[in-house]
């Protein structure tokens, strides 16, 4: 009896997850992953420490090769792009970019995990030499050659979320310029107003100009390389421009054999990793994930979540029913000392989905105050009003932030209350936290209202 054959289109995260953890589950499937990089299972949150310097060789960020997948019977083909699928006959068309040729290969099942693009604005200049996207190893690979090669003095970053602020600072690290357009007047649109006002201020501490509130109009250059950027009717001189101005899913092949499709066009898929064609799979960026707050399939493409997807997928496929229950959106990312997460829903996001709500913001140290070295931490925490749960949190300081965030993060899963939240056995040390650690402080403030 032939073994059952399974075929993976995308090769970064979710797929490569999920073909070792189906091939390790269950030795007799045939699998084979299509990727249309180079590169295959690599960190992309790296890349913009990979641009900064911070990580010296682009091969620390790649956590497996071809040739390891091979030694444990995973079949990987790099540089191969499956361009068409036939459901019904249980075929992929496969382009092979290295010679231009076009080949067909069979499926029992199929998983698709294509990621997402950036979702690129369609104005005048995009495809000008120096203007970059950062999705892939090809994208920072490329931008990191620019650099070195033209040595560019001023570079413009349109968007400021967490893709944003990251090469903005990649930038400044290597002596380079940058101004910060971004359509919006804050940045970082997971966190409410009254927080991300602390990161515009640390960004100009920085010296980084910013043109918020400034859509992008279009880019000019000379000798068909950047020079400017237009934005908000200003003239931003640039010879490196990167475009951080969001993503969207790369489900097109999931669309064209009719597979059902969530927010902003994700294919939508259950708690394994099911669409709703019989035999086809997805996981990743190009899917959606469901929201244990919300309680519903929603677009939000973080690396864990592919990670997390593929794996439960893998062993789907390999024969244990192991539901990846979902997420609370829970983020982390730094600008120069300052660090910055949220996780849940901010106030502006909850009142969106219909909650209304309570917050309070406060502000401590991230540890004891007579300790040495102690330094300004913010805690804002949201609740649902009528009952008192925990909705969401945001937090944005120098030390420890990213692990205080995620006990809210447990917190919300868990469904906490405010006021069961506010006496959890926290850990206490002076060099550590206060005895009422800032997490226990701002939920103690908002079950007082």
């Amino acid at each position: 009896m032939a073994s059952e054959r399974v075929i993976v289109i995308g090769a970064v995260a979710a797929g490569t997850s999920a073909a070792a953890k189906a091939k390790r589950t269950n030795p007799d499937l045939d699998i084979c992953v299509y990727g249309r990089e180079a590169h295959v299972s690599y960190s992309a949150c790296g890349l913009p420490y990979l641009i900064s310097g911070a990580v010296a060789d682009y091969q620390a960020l790649i956590a497996r090769t071809p040739a390891q997948f091979a030694r444990d019977g995973v079949t990987v083909k790099t540089e191969h792009e499956v361009i068409d699928l036939d459901v019904a006959a249980g075929r992929v068309t496969v382009r092979d970019l290295a010679n231009n040729s076009t080949f067909h290969d069979h499926f029992d099942r199929l998983v698709i995990a294509t990621g997402a693009r950036v979702n690129c604005p369609p104005v005048r200049g995009i495809e000008l030499q120096g203007v970059f996207r950062l999705r892939s190893m090809h994208d920072g690979l490329a931008i990191q050659t620019y650099i070195s090669q033209q040595q560019p003095k001023q570079a413009v970053v349109v968007g400021a979320g967490y893709i944003g602020l990251e090469m903005a600072e990649a930038l400044l690290d290597r002596g380079i310029g940058v101004t910060l357009v971004n359509r919006s007047k804050t940045v970082l649109s997971s966190l409410d107003n009254d927080m991300s006002s602390q990161i515009i201020s640390r960004l100009e501490a920085a010296g980084v100009q910013l043109a918020l509130g400034c859509g992008l109009e279009g880019l000019e250059g000379k000798a068909d390389k950047v020079t400017h950027v237009v934005a908000g009717g200003r003239d931003i001189p640039a010879e490196l421009v990167i475009i951080a101005t969001g993503v969207q899913p790369n489900s097109e092949l999931a669309q064209s054999c009719g597979a059902e499709l969530g927010d902003y066009g994700a294919i939508k898929i259950d708690q394994l990793g099911r669409t709703s064609v019989d035999r086809v799979y997805a996981a990743g960026d190009c899917s959606t994930v469901d929201h244990r707050i919300l309680n519903k399939p929603v677009y939000l493409p973080l690396g864990t979540t592919a990670n997390k997807q593929g794996r439960t997928l893998g062993a789907y496929l390999a024969g244990h029913e192991r539901p990846f229950r979902g997420v609370v959106g829970t983020a982390v990312t730094k600008f120069a000392d300052l660090h910055i997460a949220a996780t849940g829903l901010s106030v502006e996001q909850a009142l969106r989905h219909g909650y209304h709500v309570r917050s309070k913001i406060i502000h401590s140290t991230d540890h004891a105050g007579y300790y040495p070295n102690a330094r300004p931490i913010t805690v804002k925490l949201v609740a649902d009003a009528a009952d008192g749960t925990l909705l969401g949190g945001q937090i944005i300081g120098y030390d420890d932030v990213a692990k205080r965030v995620d006990v809210v993060a447990v917190a919300l899963a868990g469904r906490m209350t405010v006021d069961e939240f506010a006496w959890q056995d926290l850990s206490y040390a002076p060099p550590f936290s206060s005895v009422w650690d800032p997490l226990l402080v701002a939920a103690q403030a908002l079950a007082k209202g």
